[in-house]
């Protein structure tokens, strides 16, 4: 058996024993696979999977782990639909393997198969070498460029669009904005998920032009919608590579001004990830939004291992709770718990309060009793084209 693996696999490893991580990290290195990534808990490889700017192709996860566990992230694995198939190990008895496995295959997971703890490479290495891998790495290597240059006709035709997402008041139910939301709709693969195609932007450089591009239409959008009478916000969401340039703030200021929409309307949205790279230049650009009037959001708060350091460091003048911890949170404690906390953090900071993820009554009561500001979720809408949405606001 060869002790080599495709060079274009791409590994996910998730287990909370660090050592397991690195012996599994050094094993696949020396298979020549260049593409692993680790990570010590579920929370972060469904974050991971649900944004990574490449495809992961077989997530390698221990059963037995804190908070979320290896049933758990299967679960969440299923919901996803990715076409990513799992290695499941584990030092608990071997029928606990062989249910979790086969939990997974009833979710219409592909499971590569099973391996006790410690984890014997030649087994590993021999799941890794399946038929069913190989196939799906030639057509991710086939597929992949061809939906790269359609994405490209796409954006330079304009044919990108753009949804709204309502954001109500939780305690007065009054309209307070909409986030926008890039939509492709592909004319013969249907609804193109944002997962695949923003990343796929990113990586083949045309981050820039679809970000002004919904930029551009939010913007109209919210004109329209203020000749209207409906005094309203708009969230632009930034990649970490759509805002990389030192004179973004003067660009959106301008597109701003020329439509004579008030700057405290326009929020910008950003996840702690965008400071990864370049800290200075991050702190340059978001401070520069905020002189010049517009709001900044920490978006997906709490899922990051900085976010707090980046509150502190940054002006920013709205926190959106992440949904994993808002939908669910009265059925759960930890999700309780962190929401809790988010929310008082926020209201300590004087900034306002977004909850994200808000589908049911039970969400909505418990948000309101705990005090946040802004409401955001299916609950009072999915996102919706802008006609759609100005009959949605006309109704309210």
């Amino acid at each position: 058996m060869s002790a080599k693996l495709s060079r274009e696999l791409r590994i996910l490893v998730v287990d909370d024993d660090h050592f397991v991580l690195k012996s599994l990290t050094r094993l696949l290195e020396k298979c020549e696979v260049k593409k692993v990534v680790t990570t010590d808990n579920a929370h972060d490889a469904l974050k991971i999977l649900s944004s990574r700017m490449e495809p992961i192709d077989v997530v390698i996860s221990d059963l037995n782990m804190p908070e979320l566990d290896g049933v758990e992230l299967i679960r969440h694995l299923g919901e996803l639909k990715q076409d990513v198939s799992l290695v499941l190990i584990s030092g608990e008895d071997s029928r606990i393997l062989q249910t979790a496995e086969s939990i997974a295959k009833e979710r219409d997971i592909h499971v590569l198969g099973s391996l006790g703890k410690p984890v014997m490479p030649d087994a590993l290495i021999s799941l890794l070498n399946s038929p069913d891998i190989a196939s799906a790495l030639q057509g991710r290597m086939t597929h992949l460029p061809e939906l790269g240059e359609e994405l490209r006709e796409a954006i330079s035709q304009g044919e990108i669009d753009v949804f709204f997402q309502p954001q109500v008041g939780a305690q007065n139910n009054q309209v307070m904005g909409a986030e926008a939301l890039a939509r492709w709709h592909h004319p013969t693969k249907g609804m193109i998920s944002p997962v695949v195609f923003i990343p796929m932007c990113e990586q083949i450089g045309l981050i820039g032009e679809l970000t002004r591009q919904v930029y551009t239409k939010a913007f109209n959008c919210l004109s329209q919608w203020r000749d209207m009478g409906h005094d309203i916000t708009m969230s632009i969401n930034f990649s970490p590579r759509g805002l990389d340039k030192l004179n973004m703030p003067e660009l959106i200021a301008n597109e701003v001004k020329m439509r004579n929409l008030p700057a405290n309307k326009v929020i910008i949205e950003v996840t702690e990830s965008l400071l990864a790279n370049d800290i200075v230049t991050s702190l340059d650009i978001l401070t520069r939004f905020r002189l010049k009037g517009m709001g900044l959001s920490i978006d997906d708060f709490g899922t990051g291992f900085s976010t707090l350091e980046q509150l502190k460091r940054i002006p920013f003048t709205e926190l959106k709770v992440d949904r994993s911890f808002v939908h669910g949170a009265a059925k759960n404690d930890v999700s309780l718990a962190i929401l809790e906390s988010s929310l008082a953090l926020g209201s300590r900071l004087g900034i306002h309060t977004v909850a994200e993820g808000v589908e049911d009554q039970t969400d909505l009561d418990l948000i309101k009793e705990l005090g946040c500001e802004i409401v955001q979720g299916y609950y009072h809408s999915k996102p919706l084209s802008m006609d759609d949405f100005s009959t949605w606001l006309e109704q309210r």
